[in-house]
């Protein structure tokens, strides 16, 4: 008797033939798919009607904040990247990816457009957890749940609503996560798109470096088989291959940035004590003589010229050294030293760097916002709604123009007044500095005191997936493996490589919410590109009924 099971082969595919291919291409060509659009979204709309009425408020949410902070906001790393946008060159400090985004947007003279595309960011990823839960069998509020952090949290729409690129980075990592749980045998055309946004990430932000790796364990994991881990390693690779060598072109050196030895310095010395340990002579300028507890935290080690109080009048190793200028702290000589200093601080006091690590990592899970030192990075007043923004950074101000809130002109330094020129010839006489618009600021400034995703909850989040793969221990921790894997990286990462900020947390948390999602969910069966836009189709494009659990 014949065999007539389709039990693990392909689905039947109708045949299309020539004429009703092109009949549909033609279609498609005259944009009568963009003038069906809206009757498709009206309809998944009227689907999914719960999770509509949530995003529409988080929609609006969005709009409150840019009407109370027009058009951006900005702190003193935005005008490098803004610069850097302009004149094209290799950043020593931070990969260039995020200037190559905005460098799209600069001929329409304006941040709003940077303000709008980046709020899109952030409700794109809501919903596109949303889709994935949905697709994986989780009901509308299960799915629903999982994307409110990424859609209310404050700061995450604070940094949204920032010239910085956290947004971009935590975009391009969320959708490539998606793509990857959407089947649980991607296509190698759905692989390749993985692997570029993930090889992209990587030059927007220096600490995905580790991703492309996280992201190969997990899909072997997964057994895709050979050939999809090749497309990813290679689409991967392709976009962190041409920045080296367009780094290179300039620098003489096949890198990201210049910056890595310099911020594993600024984290080893807050606990390096250069009485315990013998450094070599070259090493031994980078010793700061005061005691552990009297020194700045990691990040702004690296930036300030004098010692915290009451050591004030003394200078930084790095201001010994190098002078008040930050350029003389990223070039090669200096990053290498930093590198050697701080890999042999941690060779002679492995114990105390995993302690500090540690307690940077376990200090993310804290209920409320703990303040650092004189309340310094990444929880301070630079990274919050308030009544005041923060004004042109010095080295930007210069003698053409003071109407930007400079506090002082310097008319010889030529740094300071080519920048002040490119703010007021790209941006206009505001230079595109924010200001504060009342009631809607009042507003946001209220909502941000308790709307965020706190630090307990994203511990509580990131066990939930911890559970879902300790279920799934036949199947390697199954899909829900790999946006755990990628969460936990991004939290573990910076306390390892520079120091502990709430503002890198934020990048963690749309990973994170997928995992434990996927904790609860089941077996997708789609097997291809074509299958899985279908069936993306059924529940966002063409308004097939789902049933509401």
């Amino acid at each position: 008797m014949a065999d007539t099971s389709t039990q693990g082969q392909q689905d039947a595919v109708p045949a299309v033939t020539a004429p009703t291919a092109a009949r549909a291409l033609l279609g498609w060509l005259r944009l009568g798919w963009l003038s069906a659009a809206p009757g498709r979204l009206a309809g998944t709309a009227r689907v999914h009607w719960q999770f509509s009425l949530v995003l529409l408020v988080a929609i609006c949410v969005r709009i409150v904040v840019m009407a109370g902070y027009p058009p951006i906001m900005w702190f003193p790393d935005s005008f490098n990247y803004f610069q850097d946008a302009i004149t094209h060159v290799p950043d020593n400090v931070r990969p260039n990816g995020y200037p190559f985004f905005l460098s799209l947007l600069l001929f329409l003279h304006s941040m709003y457009p940077v303000a709008v595309l980046q709020a899109a960011m952030g409700t794109v990823m809501g919903v596109i957890t949303y889709a994935l839960l949905r697709r994986r069998g989780l009901p509308w509020w299960g799915a629903t749940l999982a994307a409110l952090p990424v859609l209310f949290d404050a700061f995450e729409m604070q940094l949204e609503h920032m010239a910085t690129a956290d947004i971009l980075f935590t975009f391009l990592v969320t959708v490539a996560i998606v793509i990857a749980c959407w089947n649980d045998r991607p296509s190698i055309p759905a692989i390749a798109v993985m692997g570029v946004l993930i090889g992209y990430a990587t030059i927007v932000r220096s600490v995905g470096m580790p991703l492309l790796v996280v992201a190969l364990v997990g899909m072997l994991l997964r057994r895709v088989g050979w050939r999809r881990l090749a497309v990813l390693a290679v689409a991967g690779i392709v976009p962190i291959a041409g920045y080296m060598m367009w780094f290179h072109g300039t620098t003489g050196k096949y890198a990201l940035t210049e910056s890595s030895g310099a911020f594993l310095y600024s984290r080893v010395s807050t606990f390096a004590n250069c009485k315990t340990i013998t450094f070599p002579a070259d090493l031994k300028p980078l010793c700061d003589p005061l005691p552990p507890k009297d020194r700045w935290p990691s990040q702004e080690y690296l930036w300030q010229n004098w010692e915290m109080p009451p050591y004030a009048r003394d200078p930084t190793p790095l201001m010994t050294l190098y002078g008040p200028g930050n350029p003389a702290r990223f070039t090669p000589a200096s990053s290498s030293l930093m590198e050697k200093f701080a890999k042999h601080a941690i060779a002679a006091q492995p114990v105390v760097y995993a302690r500090v690590v540690l307690n940077d990592f376990f200090h993310t899970f804290g209920w409320n916002r703990q303040p650092d030192p004189n309340n310094w990075y990444g929880n301070g007043s630079e990274f919050r709604f308030s009544n005041t923004v923060t004004p042109v950074v010095w080295w930007a101000c210069g003698p053409v123009d003071v109407r930007l809130g400079c506090l002082a002109a310097d008319k010889h330094d030529m740094q300071a007044l080519t920048l002040n020129k490119q703010l007021l010839n790209w941006l206009g006489p505001s230079g595109g500095q924010p200001t504060v618009n009342h009631p809607w600021a009042g507003f946001v400034q209220w909502y941000q005191g308790f709307m965020y995703f706190r630090g307990t909850m994203l511990g509580i989040t990131l066990l939930i997936g911890l559970g879902g793969i300790v279920a799934r221990w036949r199947r390697w921790g199954g899909v829900s493996l790999l946006p755990w894997l990628v969460g936990l990286m991004l939290i573990l990462l910076p306390p390892m490589t520079a120091g502990f900020s709430y503002r890198y947390v934020v990048a963690a948390v749309p990973v994170t919410c997928l995992g434990a999602g996927l904790a609860f969910a089941r077996r997708a069966d789609g097997k291809s590109l074509r299958e899985g836009a279908a069936s993306l189709g059924r529940y966002f494009g063409r308004g097939v009924p789902v049933k509401q659990e």
